[in-house]
């Protein structure tokens, strides 16, 4: 018996949330595993450097909204290799990963932000929880800076310039917009490229009408089709590969056919 037949039924949709929405969007399979079945899906390297990035400029935020300064170099710095240690003890490093490269890399990231963009910014909330319901689902997530005009900004990395604003990026600002009573609609998706020459492209925008209906539409039919118990796995998804997910000999065994190395 496999692990799908073996699960006779799924609980009824708990919470969800923008990340679990996109797994589910990108691999119904995927996202089985992940949260249904809960296996782990230790990171790699590049997502271990992205949380640890993240880390240190949060607690920066989250110190500022009490001192009104960003922390000096040396300390963000100090931040950013604690929360690296941590996560190098959790990733699933690649052959190709470096790990020192990898640490090279976020140090410069982190630099680049505190001095071009943190001073800019002033926190009214950082990591903020927030929850409700849309399109009849109940819906949580984290934000990851709330400043004090109501802009939603989230910080992510990336290996290259994004060439506009990902549509699920624009999902996930618009779901806060609707959870966090202070939001004012106005979003701004902070991106940390780890290039040779490191660089930080931000990409501000309003939520619009469309982006609400999107959450209302999405969310509801979402969670409709998670209950369906009709999952397959999208090899056809640019994610799809054995480096890309931790899931792939599950995959395999659930429904044959190869998994792409790369």
């Amino acid at each position: 018996m496999t692990k799908v037949e073996a699960a006779v039924s799924i609980p009824s949709i708990r919470i969800l949330s923008p990340t679990q929405v996109r797994c589910f969007m990108d691999c119904h399979a995927r996202w089985w595993f992940k949260y249904n079945l809960k296996l782990p899906d230790p990171p790699n390297g590049n997502l271990a450097l992205g949380r640890a990035v993240h880390w240190a400029l949060g607690q920066n935020f989250l110190q500022k909204i009490e001192t009104y300064e960003d922390l000096p170099l040396l300390g963000a710095l100090a931040l950013f290799r604690e929360a690296w240690a941590l996560e190098c003890a959790q990733a699933e490093f690649r052959d190709d990963d470096e790990p020192s490269q990898l640490a090279f890399a976020g140090e410069a990231l982190v630099g680049k932000y505190l001095d071009e963009v943190a001073p800019t910014v002033e926190p009214a909330a950082v990591e903020l929880h927030v929850e409700g319901e849309i399109g009849g689902v109940r819906v949580q997530g984290f934000i990851d800076v709330l400043d004090v005009e109501g802009r939603i900004i989230d910080i992510k990395t990336a290996k290259a310039s994004p060439s506009g604003i990902n549509p699920m990026n624009r999902f996930q600002i618009a779901t806060y917009s609707q959870l966090a009573p202070a939001a004012s609609g106005q979003g701004r998706i902070d991106t940390l490229v780890k290039t040779k020459t490191p660089k930080v492209v931000l990409q501000r925008f309003d939520v619009t009408a469309e982006d609400l209906r999107a959450t209302q539409t999405i969310y509801s039919k979402a969670g409709q089709a998670m209950q369906s118990e009709h999952y397959l796995p999208n090899r056809m998804s640019m994610f799809c590969s054995r480096r890309g997910c931790a899931y792939w000999r599950d995959c395999e065994r659930e429904w044959g056919g190869e998994v792409p190395e790369s």
